[in-house]
């Protein structure tokens, strides 16, 4: 998330780094822009097949700068309204209320197994809430005896690890944002994981959990990373992942279907992209003309994709073909 605002976009491919990680295993990672053809490349995937006509619709309106979308059992829609501190609670019918405050800077929500809503804050850390009284508690607010940057958005993974980035303050030419891992509690022992980034922001697992995907938002880039283990990089396989977005700001929040196709919010773009498991451009879903252009973050529930748009505090919706991959909290 960053309150800045550019034009609409398309992205375009980095070949030379590409073909050398080919090389080394991996797939082709250049992107092209959506409204062009791979050059004697077959396209595996079409947003045909992601989203039909891929027309968003509007779902509710609610909030001062709308991020982290995460639904609940109920089919309840939880965000962060930044700007206020307030946590919304928008029913299935898109009526919006405020749950509780978290009298900071939310950034990002998920939940977890045991039904228990965490997110991340610029000003507290780590915190967790208690959805059915609203009371919000500190989960982790330090590292070696040092608050955090500010952090920004966070992932959940099938045991119960909490990844986060931490980038406030950190930029493009100031590359020391970080993303840390949380292992399963009782343990709860927190490491840093990645370094030297520029603003860090949206963080995603593939559906085998084998991947992590991390949004270097100055950057203008996704990057993967293969896991050893939880919370543990392979960093010498560590590539570009569909190569560098053009226009715009930057991937800010994402989500990653069943089959693996990662879903990246472009914000400053009013779009969001869409890239196979191999690291190709399938293409974006766009936001109506008249829409605000600070997409911010992204979620399915129910055969949708959600997208908070934080310019209008607008949320949209656009049918989907295939489903999310499961997350912590549809176990």
């Amino acid at each position: 998330m960053h309150e800045r605002i550019s034009s609409r976009p398309l992205q375009l491919g980095t070949r030379i780094a590409a073909a050398a990680l080919a090389c080394l295993g991996f797939g082709v990672l250049g992107a092209v822009p959506a409204s062009a053809a791979n050059q004697g490349q077959s396209r595996k995937v079409t947003m045909q097949d992601i989203c039909g006509q891929c027309t968003p619709e509007k779902f509710t309106q609610c909030g001062d700068f709308l991020e982290g979308p995460a639904f609940d059992h109920d089919g309840n829609l939880w965000m962060v309204s930044i700007e206020s501190g307030e946590i919304q609670k928008v029913s299935p019918n898109g009526h919006c209320v405020t749950a509780t405050n978290t009298h900071g800077q939310p950034q990002g929500l998920k939940f977890a197994k045991d039904g228990r809503l965490f997110g991340v804050d610029r000003k507290r850390g780590v915190f967790w809430i208690d959805t059915a009284t609203g009371k919000v508690h500190d989960y982790m607010r330090y590292f070696q005896n040092e608050n955090f940057h500010g952090p920004n958005d966070l992932i959940i993974d099938k045991d119960g690890g909490i990844y986060f980035t931490d980038p406030w303050g950190t930029s493009v030419l100031n590359s020391r944002g970080s993303v840390y891992y949380i292992s399963p509690e009782p343990e709860k022992r927190i490491t840093r994981i990645a370094n030297n980034l520029a603003f860090p922001n949206g963080i995603a697992l593939s559906p085998d959990q084998k991947t992590l995907y991390i949004n270097d938002f100055d950057n203008q880039r996704v990057i993967a990373t293969p896991l050893i283990s939880p919370g543990e990089l392979n960093i010498g396989f560590a590539h570009v992942f569909g190569g560098t977005l053009a226009g715009g700001w930057g991937p800010d929040g994402e989500a990653v279907d069943a089959n693996g196709n990662l879903y990246v919010a472009h914000y400053g773009a009013g779009e969001v992209v869409v890239i196979d498991p191999d690291g190709f451009m399938v293409g974006s879903i766009a936001l109506p003309n008249d829409a605000g252009n600070q997409t911010t973050n992204v979620a399915f529930h129910n055969g949708y994709l959600y997208i908070t748009e934080a310019g209008q505090n607008v949320v949209w919706r656009v049918k989907t073909n295939i489903p999310g991959a499961k997350l912590a909290g549809d176990q």
